[in-house]
This record gives C-alpha cells, structure tokens and sequence, in this order.
C-alpha cells in the first residue's frame, strides 16, 4: 500500500467505503433515534436502556433535531479547525500541553502506553474545553490557539447541544432505574467547571498494510457519557460486556470488533461514572483505536468527541434508586470528579499530563 501522507485534508466526500469483507468483522450496535427520545417514545427508551446495560455503545441518528444538525454540521467544521492546528510545527503545538492536573490542550504522538510492554500511541489529540468555550473571553482560564478562538461561537455551539444530547440520555436511564434525574442534572451542569471537553484526534494515514498500529489504547472512558462523529473506520468494542474499568485490557474472553462509521449518525458510549452512580447496572464500554482498515487506511483519520464528565467537586458516590443496588459504607468516602478522572487518565499510562 502507499503511502499518502500528502493526503492531508480533510475530505470525507472522497474517502472509501468501510471494507465489505469478512476480515473486518464488525458489531452490530442498535440505531436509537434522537428525534424518537426527545418526543418520549417508550420503546425507543426501553432499547437505550437495553443497549446500556449490556455492551454500553449505540448509533443515535441524529435527523431532525436542531442539537442533531449541530453535531452533523459542526463536526466537520470542527474537524477543519483541527486540520489546522495539526499542520502547525511542533514546537507551536507544545505550546499548549496540558497545566495543573489538567487534560485541556495538546496530546503529542507517543505520549501514551498502549500495551504491557511500554509501545506508544501514534495519535495527535487536541482537547478544548468546555467552560472556556462558553464564556467571555476576558474569563477564560488558559490561553487559546488563534484558529481556535476564531471558531469559539462553534465550539460553544457544539458544546452546549453534545452536552444536551448526552444529559437527555442519562434522563431517560434515569427513569429507567427509579433515580431522581435532578440527581443526575446537578452533577452535570454545563456552567459549572468539568472536565467536558471537545476532542479533536488525528490519526496518520496506515504506512503498512500489516494491522495494526494503535492510536488509542484499550481503555474505558473515564466520564459519563460520550458523543463521537467519526468518518472513517478505526474505533474497535470488545465483543463481549468487559466490565472491569480502569485495566488496559479487557477481563473476559473475547475480540476486537469494528465500529463502522454511519453517516448522520452519532456513537454514543458510556464512560465510568455512569457505572459508579448506578452501582454496576450499566456497562463503560470497552474500545479502543487504530489506524483505518485498508483502502480507508490512505487518509489520515480526524474524529470529534464530547465528553460529558461530573462537575469538578461531584463526590463519585452510588445513586439511589429502585433499579439500582445500594452500595456499601465505603462508597461514601468518594473522591471527587476531577480528581478521579485526572488519576484515571494517568493510569492509562499518558505521559503527557502535568502533575503540578
């Protein structure tokens, strides 16, 4: 295969179909539909639950909706953004590495283990947060990339309907298991400081056929929920409910199988905290990424993800509700959000993360 690494635009309209072949067995995730939540549908509410229960990943369709046609359109506009700081030298880009216990700014390639045996990640992330991106400038907490700041009203745009979509999800798990979903909304208020943020992540176009080389290792994802757009292949769920969280690999048998990209279609997941406030009824999906599956594997791949996490200071602390087991005495001495989240991220294995 050659090498494009000339490929660098971002240009989805000329990117290759997912592979049809059996090589690149793919899961079957269930279709919700955003539009179907918003007007209540039970039926629609009972498979969100199913699906969250069991492997903890579902496509949402986002047709309809204003938040939907955000997320459709902005992703790519955010992807643009992206392409833009990536192209920058280097020493430009370091300029905005992670401070203080914090995950907001750039991730060089390398910065993470991928295995047992110490190999590295080969994937740029970017990580813009949330609360600097709703507020005046005047009030944000670090500085800005210019191109970043340029396209700060769609950045905040896109924050404010990614966190809605997640918060109507944990709304109807929520009822689902008899928590009050006030409960869940004071946890996750969108003015309050998080860990939200909007990830830009480019991966380098495949230099081998040979598979793989990993971008992302295997890993649960450490918030509440999560909202990916993604246009080529490379996100990969373990085939089974591995339910152990915080371990780089997975605690049951099973395999890696693909994600494919659906146009006008979300991938949502949930994270860790959604476990921890309901006691282990839902599942942290386990995933992971590499670079895209054959002819897809030319481009370099760029995805967008929401992170929805607990404000900073929400103890992580088993909920209360009819479907949800009580937990015990231990569970009271929770951590809170920001810092579990900041020691989960360096369990992982980053590098990249400052511990001042």
């Amino acid at each position: 295969m050659p090498h494009r690494e000339e490929l660098t635009e971002f240009t989805p309209e000329q990117y290759p179909p997912f592979p049809d072949s059996p090589e690149f067995s793919s899961v079957q995730l269930e279709t919700i539909s955003l539009q179907k939540l918003i007007d209540h549908d039970t039926t629609e509410e009972d498979r969100v639950f199913e699906a969250c229960k069991g492997r903890g990943f579902f496509y949402l369709d986002l047709a309809g909706p204003e938040s939907g046609e955000t997320i459709l359109k902005g992703a790519g506009e955010i992807a643009q953004v992206g392409e833009r700081f990536m192209a920058l030298p280097t020493d430009e880009k370091m300029r905005f590495t992670p401070k203080n216990k914090e995950l907001f700014g750039y991730k060089m390639s390398g910065a993470t283990k991928v295995d047992a045996d110490g190999n590295r990640d080969n994937a740029e992330f970017f990580n813009i947060s949330k609360n600097d991106m709703i507020i005046p400038n005047d009030k944000m907490l670090r500085p800005w990339p210019q191109n970043v700041m340029d396209a700060k009203p769609l950045f905040a745009r896109y924050s404010k309907s990614a966190h809605s979509i997640g918060m109507l999800v944990m709304d109807v798990l929520a009822r689902q298991l008899g928590i009050d979903p006030e409960e869940i909304t004071s946890r996750h208020k969108i003015e309050e400081h998080a860990g939200d943020h909007v990830r830009i992540t480019r991966g380098p176009p495949r230099k081998t056929i040979e598979m793989p080389e990993i971008q992302t290792p295997s890993h649960t994802d450490f918030g509440t929920i999560t909202v990916l757009m993604n246009w080529l292949g490379g996100l990969q769920v373990w085939s089974e409910s591995s339910r152990k969280l915080g371990a780089l690999e997975p605690d049951v048998p099973g395999e890696w199988l693909w994600v494919k990209p659906k146009r006008g279609h979300a991938i949502i997941n949930l994270g860790d905290a959604a476990v921890k406030f309901t006691n282990g009824v839902l599942c942290s999906g386990r995933h992971r990424v590499i670079p895209s599956p054959a002819e897809q594997g030319k481009w370099p791949r760029y995805s967008i993800v929401y992170f929805v996490r607990p404000v900073d200071h929400c103890k992580l602390k088993t909920l209360k509700g009819k479907g949800v087991p009580p937990a015990d005495d231990m569970d009271e001495e929770a951590v809170e959000a920001k810092e579990w989240i900041y020691h989960q991220a360096k369990g992982l294995g980053s590098t990249n993360i400052d511990d001042k």
